[in-house]
């Protein structure tokens, strides 16, 4: 299985994140605040207002996965974490399982510093067949808003 590392994750604040757009990517959808600014590339969408943001990006898996192959690539993800937070220079503060769009994913918090300011980048890995998605959001502050909205309305078609 090839799992690239990247970074990024949004929060959003207040009123913002209280009226939300749907956003669509190739074979998923998701909630983002209204007034956040939409990009596309060719495996990524993101939605963002300044250093907060959400995106979904796409990665092909070398073998399709099967939920019978979770307890194996639990620690592979685990490991693709770590490295996320150490090219960061920071920490993976929380890491957990969590059902998103009806299956299981796992899920992690990374905690750094960026230009005087404390971050925190939670990434989500949701596998299907032969794909990977990899749910990225960043925020400062503490306010979760646009992450949790990330993950609870994040949709997988078909």
């Amino acid at each position: 299985m090839v799992l690239l590392f990247l970074a990024g994750c949004g929060g959003g604040g207040g009123d913002k994140a209280a009226a939300g757009k749907q956003v669509r990517g190739p074979g998923y959808r998701f909630s983002a605040p209204a007034d956040w600014a939409v990009a596309r590339g060719p495996r990524v969408v993101q939605a963002s207002d300044g250093l907060t943001l959400v995106s979904v990006t796409l990665f092909p898996l070398v073998h399709p996965f099967r939920p019978a192959l979770w307890s194996k690539v639990v620690p592979e993800l685990d490991r693709v974490a770590s490295g996320v937070a150490q090219q960061q220079k920071g920490r993976v503060v929380s890491s957990r399982t969590k059902n998103v769009s009806g299956r299981r994913a796992r899920s992690y918090d990374i905690g750094y510093e960026r230009d005087g300011k404390q971050l925190v980048e939670r990434i989500t890995f949701v596998l299907r067949g032969k794909t990977e998605y990899y749910l990225l959001c960043r925020y400062a502050g503490g306010d979760t808003g646009a992450c949790d909205r990330l993950l609870a309305t994040f949709v997988l078609a078909g």
